[in-house]
């Protein structure tokens, strides 16, 4: 079926009761809370996804992830909890913690939202793909900001970028065309704007990210309740111990 159906094992169910009963009022009955997740779980379908920061890995490999980004004591959480995180996803502790989303498996993909922590320089687009894919096998970063009109795209295997897109920088692509790509070439300007215009050598037409992911892994903006969808969403914390209480408004199931 091409729902999610997979529910979280009891012991991940009942870690993400305790975070819950902490968010919730006194007396909460804890069965209680128990069935309403399950039922959020049960009753989950694929949907379009935001498509403005993300990164994306292999189902098969997507564990490893964790490791990688220095994520810890992870709950399993529905798209709707993850997604209402990324909004109060960052608190103080003695310093920061955040909170990011890994996504269930659609069509073979783990995708992870990070808000804050993809903006840290140690998060940077082309770093953080290149230590994912080295044990993720492969791994890609997307970005776009429609007020500033600054577009990322990029993808690495086994630890290398292959081929990447950076509007404004200095060069904007990296890596040679991969073979979906439609290269531009001189024919594409007029005549006498040639030299101004005329990008580099391996220029194409994907500038989109949407148009990329499409062709790399998947566009969260066009997840569909038809989409293959497998397993269920996890939450984790950028530093170990530190609770998954104290972010501001609770999200809800």
């Amino acid at each position: 079926m091409n729902t999610v159906t997979d529910l979280p094992a009891p012991e991940a169910l009942a870690a993400l009761v305790d975070v819950l009963l902490a968010e919730d009022t006194t007396g909460a009955d804890r069965a209680a809370l128990e069935e309403t997740a399950r039922r959020a779980f049960a009753d989950e379908r694929p949907g379009a996804l935001p498509d403005h920061w993300w990164l994306a890995v292999p189902g098969e490999t997507y564990e490893a992830a964790f490791e990688v980004l220095g994520l810890h004591d992870r709950i399993p959480v529905t798209v709707h909890y993850g997604l209402t995180s990324q909004t109060s996803d960052e608190k103080y502790t003695p310093e920061a913690v955040h909170r990011v989303f890994v996504t269930p498996e659609y069509a073979g993909w783990r995708l992870i939202y990070a808000e804050t922590p993809l903006r840290e320089t140690t998060w940077w687009p082309h770093e953080v793909i290149e230590r994912l894919s080295a044990a993720c096998g492969k791994a890609q970063a997307y970005y776009q900001d429609p007020f500033a009109d600054s577009v990322i795209w990029a993808t690495a295997e086994h630890g290398t970028v292959v081929r990447g897109y950076w509007r404004y920088s200095a060069p904007e692509w990296t890596g040679d065309p991969l073979p979906w790509e439609e290269v531009l070439t001189a024919a594409d300007f007029e005549e006498e704007d040639y030299e101004d215009a005329y990008p580099e050598p391996n220029a194409s037409e994907t500038q989109s990210i949407g148009a990329a992911a499409v062709h790399l892994s998947l566009d969260p903006a066009a997840i569909t309740p038809g989409t293959p969808a497998r397993g269920h969403g996890w939450l984790a914390l950028t530093a170990p111990g530190a609770g998954h209480g104290g972010f501001g408004e609770a999200p809800q199931l």
